[in-house]
């Protein structure tokens, strides 16, 4: 009997102190969370401190961020309906913009280059021209001509005083003396009249100069065949010929009599 209720006693004795045991435990769960909880309250108030003292954003206004989209509205309103002007900037004219796009867009006639180099003289009617006239370039006072002869006939007398370039080839739509015969080139030579300094006297003399635009069959002054792109300064009785075409043209002035 004392045995039984020694046994039974003692498993009350044993079941209140299990109970107080957990009892206990829990309690100091709870307290070491609460623990844990402020020093991560602390932590991150101190961390604020330190971000608004760098100049960072704080971790609430992180937090808010977050949840904004972003053009910086809020996700509540991110699906709703909107208008975007894209690649417009704020306070911009639209008229503006849309100059801008019109200037953009790719053109495809003429750029202007060719018409000033029309007005220097580099291109006429079109068409590209192999030379340019130099600084010194004068129409002369005397009165140069030139006479074409095909074996002993004379076929044509030209006269070339009025400006201060002549070109010579086939392209009849720029040329101004014609060369038909198919060895010459569509731009084949030029006559340039240029008053430079006389070496004796000093003062300007404008004589006539022939100049081969680098044509496939070449230019030849009495027989001999010139290089390309240099002036060769021509005499009165000077015979001129053109790839190989059997014309002869002779340099002579108006009062010319004799050779």
């Amino acid at each position: 009997m004392s045995q039984r209720k020694r046994n039974r006693d003692g498993g009350m004795a044993n079941s209140v102190s299990d109970n107080d045991a957990v009892a206990a435990l829990m309690s100091s769960a709870e307290t070491r969370q609460r623990q844990l909880d402020e020093q991560s309250r602390k932590n991150y108030r101190r961390e604020d401190r330190r971000n608004n003292g760098m100049g960072h954003k704080s971790n609430e206004a992180r937090r808010s961020d977050d949840h904004k989209g972003r053009d910086g509205r809020s996700d509540n309103n991110y699906y709703g309906p909107a208008v975007r002007d894209y690649g417009q900037k704020s306070g911009t004219n639209t008229d503006e913009v849309n100059a801008d796009v019109e200037k953009q867009k790719p053109n495809f006639g003429l750029s202007g280059a060719l018409a000033k180099d029309e007005d220097k003289g580099n291109v006429y009617k079109g068409i590209v021209l192999k030379f340019s006239e130099p600084p010194e370039a004068r129409a002369p006072n005397t009165q140069w001509r030139l006479y074409v002869f095909k074996g002993e006939e004379t076929v044509e007398t030209l006269h070339i005083s009025k400006q201060s370039a002549y070109l010579l080839g086939r392209n009849e739509d720029i040329v101004d003396i014609s060369l038909r015969h198919g060895s010459c080139s569509s731009q084949h030579a030029v006559i340039q009249y240029r008053a430079l300094p006389d070496k004796k006297t000093g003062r300007l003399q404008c004589s006539p100069y022939l100049m081969d635009l680098e044509s496939t069959n070449g230019s030849f002054i009495n027989g001999v065949k010139i290089d390309s792109a240099r002036y060769y300064q021509l005499k009165k009785g000077d015979t001129l010929k053109f790839g190989a075409s059997t014309r002869e043209y002779v340099l002579l002035t108006t009062n010319t009599t004799t050779i």
